[in-house]
């Protein structure tokens, strides 16, 4: 006869999975708890002098802080001319805003308020501010990174005909840009065309074109507010 015995198992094993899973279930309820309101309640509001009371952006020292942390700049340009002082900027002067940080791209939204809200949002790498005289003049924006504003001229051509429909201002054909830069070539300075001004979104847009003689290309957007 064998001497071996049947394999016993000891008693206390068998809860061991079940205070496991309950623990495992009691951590996933924690986390829950804790973690869940945060992600809900989404950023921290603004803090007192980081926006207007219409939670319009100001470019003072705080409220560029608050800029570079939600990249998401508002200007309200309903009152024309806009007016400098109130924004924070200088009354003669210009503030570029960007390239961010992170290497993120801004969300610019300038807006003009009435029984229906217009004005244009624009993707932007960079954009500048300038002021004259108390009063915003113009507003430079370089569009975004991923955006194809810069490159060869038959892709920047597409770009800008492309905004051109937005925005309501008729862009160069490529036959202009190729004739752009063979003037470029020909002079050694690279040429420069604006298109005319649109105001399909309640602002006057226009974009500047830049041509080298080697083909390359850039396309940038003018936003030039009333002044009187």
């Amino acid at each position: 006869m064998s001497d071996l015995k049947p394999h016993q198992r000891w008693p206390w094993l068998s809860w061991v999975p079940a205070v496991v899973l309950s623990l495992a279930i009691a951590g996933a309820v924690v986390m829950a708890l804790v973690y869940v309101p945060q992600f809900a309640d989404g950023p921290p509001p603004p803090e007192p002098g980081q926006v207007d009371d219409a939670n319009f952006s100001l470019f003072t020292e705080e409220g560029l802080a608050f800029i570079e942390r939600e990249r998401a700049p508002r200007i309200d340009m309903t009152e024309q001319p806009v007016a400098a002082g109130p924004l924070g900027l200088p009354d003669d002067g210009a503030l570029t805003i960007g390239p961010h940080p992170s290497n993120l791209d801004y969300r610019l939204s300038l807006l003009v308020r009435g029984d229906e809200t217009a004005g244009v949002r624009f993707s932007t790498e960079t954009f500048t501010l300038v002021t004259e005289g108390g009063a915003l003049t113009r507003i430079e924006v370089i569009p975004a990174s991923f955006e194809p504003w810069r490159g060869g001229y038959r892709d920047v051509q597409g770009f800008v005909a492309q905004r051109g429909e937005r925005y309501g201002f008729s862009a160069p054909t490529q036959d202009e840009l190729l004739a752009l830069v063979i003037e470029a070539q020909e002079t050694g300075t690279a040429g420069v065309i604006v298109t005319d001004v649109g105001t399909a979104t309640g602002l006057p847009v226009a974009s500047e074109i830049i041509c080298t003689e080697s083909a390359f290309c850039t396309a940038t957007f003018i936003v030039t507010p009333p002044v009187g």
